[in-house]
């Protein structure tokens, strides 16, 4: 379901304001350059409730849409974005938020009827690929975003490797899941050579991660010669 947004507080403003690039001057004619905080504001709302770009709120808090989006593609391609998603990693390690005991990886698909950046066919229909990367309460530690027809496997390793927590802090950073849970259909044998501690726990043995599956046949040998001895 889609969050809610009211704006940056004070506190929130000060710890994101120096991984931003120093805002520009204004200039002698014209409008004034949209304070960062505001562009801010509105690209975080759009992220959090999903809204459509036309429907940004409008106030003294929030910036415009055009510019919004110009700055948002700015960021996102000169790094300013992963700088900030690194930081809030590492201010949520170090007040112990992030349960690094379990991790977990799916997929979602999304339709995507009127086209758009990676759209295409895949086996449930036209539409993109979400994939994320949680920690064990559920909170999204990295995404991805592929083609309907892209392959689930072949995204667990740019998730786990793009997990960067900043703390400020010298020493070795935390950025790997003690274990790693995910289902059937990310079993392989590149995968488990990889990644020893992935599984699947949540169903039942033998059906686990890199343990093969025994056929219909075999079980029901399994049950006669029980029922014989």
């Amino acid at each position: 379901m889609p969050g809610e947004f009211t704006g940056l507080t004070d506190d929130q403003w000060e710890t994101l304001k120096p991984l931003l690039h120093a805002e520009p001057e204004r200039r002698w004619k014209g409008q004034p350059p949209a304070p960062f905080r505001k562009v801010l504001n509105t690209i975080i709302y759009v992220l959090i409730t999903g809204c459509r770009w036309c429907d940004i709120p409008v106030g003294s808090e929030w910036g415009k849409r055009s510019t919004s989006h110009r700055w948002l593609g700015k960021w996102l391609s000169d790094g300013t974005l992963e700088k900030i998603k690194s930081r809030l990693l590492g201010l949520a390690h170090l007040s112990e938020k992030i349960d690094w005991t379990n991790g977990s990886i799916d997929g979602s698909f999304v339709a995507g009827k009127g086209g758009g950046e990676f759209v295409d066919y895949g086996f449930k229909g036209k539409g993109v690929t979400i994939h994320a990367l949680v920690d064990g309460k559920g909170n999204p530690i990295a995404v991805t975003c592929t083609g309907a027809s892209g392959d689930e496997r072949a995204q667990v390793d740019p998730l786990l490797d793009s997990v960067d927590v900043k703390t400020g802090m010298k020493g070795r950073r935390k950025s790997r899941f003690d274990s790693l849970e995910l289902d059937k259909g990310y079993d392989s044998e590149a995968l488990r050579k990889k990644n020893p501690k992935a599984g699947n726990p949540s169903q039942d043995s033998p059906k686990k991660m890199g343990q093969p599956k025994a056929t219909q046949r075999t079980k029901n040998r399994e049950v006669e010669k029980s029922v014989e001895g």
